[in-house]
Order: structure tokens, then sequence, then C-alpha cells
């Protein structure tokens, strides 16, 4: 339970598409909700938007993701996480481009991607131990390759005392991906004029 919210935590869920914003309208088609909680596990940076007196406002941050919660930290000074813990509404976008897709036509350039938007309202986390965790597996996620104490000193409780962390409880998302070559009129006709592959990224 959360020591700020007498809330319960999460049980592992996939949080699918339930209302309209999250009904995606242009290629339908590419709408992979079965994928929602793979993209968020492989992103590295999550775009959090919210609204602060009546203006939009968006940042990137580094992120961890587990069971329909995003996990954000930072300094007591980051104003956007000091503005999610009154658990206004918040959106957050992951995306990842795997290739570049060139076509005959220039209308038809594209982009292999993953993609997931996340909406949810945040809440502040105090308890160290929690901190301590999401800390450890947030590192071990971004720097597998490095360990306490051989690579880095771990955070003492005075660190965590004053670092700020956030979960963002997932109320619905939905995931979009595009795969494939050149889609465009005449990208698999030899004879067209022009040229169309995929760049790896």
């Amino acid at each position: 339970m959360d020591d700020t919210t007498g809330r319960t935590q999460l049980e592992p869920s996939v949080p699918g598409p339930r209302t309209e914003r999250t009904r995606i309208r242009r290629h339908a088609d590419r709408a992979v909700p079965d994928r929602i909680e793979d993209f968020l596990g492989a992103g590295l940076v999550a775009h959090v938007a919210c609204v602060e007196d009546g203006e939009p406002r968006i940042i990137p941050f580094l992120y961890h993701y587990e069971a329909g919660q995003i996990y954000l930290h930072g300094s007591p000074g980051n104003a956007t996480l000091r503005l999610l813990r009154d658990g206004r509404p918040v959106a957050i976008s992951v995306t990842m481009i795997d290739a570049l897709i060139a076509s005959k036509t220039e209308p038809n350039h594209s982009a292999n991607y993953r993609s997931v938007a996340v909406y949810g309202r945040g809440r502040q986390i105090s308890d160290i131990a929690e901190k301590r965790r999401v800390l450890r597996v947030l590192l071990e996620r971004y720097f597998p390759e490095r360990h306490a104490p051989e690579d880095f000193s771990a955070a003492t409780d005075d660190d965590l005392t004053r670092m700020e962390l956030v979960a963002v409880e997932i109320e619905e998302a939905q995931a979009k991906a595009r795969e494939g070559g050149p889609m465009g009129p005449g990208d698999s006709d030899a004879d067209a004029a022009g040229s169309a592959f995929v760049r790896q990224i």
C-alpha cells in the first residue's frame, strides 16, 4: 500500500484502450494494444505532458515501467514532478524509431516505429524503501553492466529523501506500430523511376 494515498499498488495488467481518446483514427490497422507493455518496457525516453495554469507543458524523462505504472524521478525542484503530485491528468508518449523508409514518391517516405500513448494520474511516493527499489531497477535497465559498490556508491537515505519520485497510474493506453518496407505506388516496380529502400537505425 502506498504511504501517501492509502491505495493498494496495482497488480500487473495490460492498461489497454478504453475510451475515445485512445482510439486510433489514422491507420487503425496499426493498432497493437497487446504490445503496450512491451513498448513501455523497451522505450528509453518518455515525453510527459500536463497543463499548468491553462498552458500545456511537456518534458522528456528517463523512466521505469512496472505493473501499470510509470515511475518518474528527479530533484525536488523539478517543476513537472511538483505538478504531478496533485493527481492531475497527465499524458505520456514513448516512441522508438526502428528504420527510415525511402519511397519513390516524396509523400510516401515514412518510418518503422513502435509507439505508445498513455493517460493517467500521478501520485507522489515518499517511502524510502520504495524509492530505493525503483531507483535500483531503473539503473539496472539503463546501465545493466554497472553495480554498487564496484562502479558507484549506493544512494543514501538522505539522497533518497531529497529525490522526488512520482508514479503515474495508467488509466488507459494504446500502442501503434509500423513494420515493413516502402508502400508507395511504384515502390515495388523495378522499372519505375527513383529508388526505394529501408534504412535501419
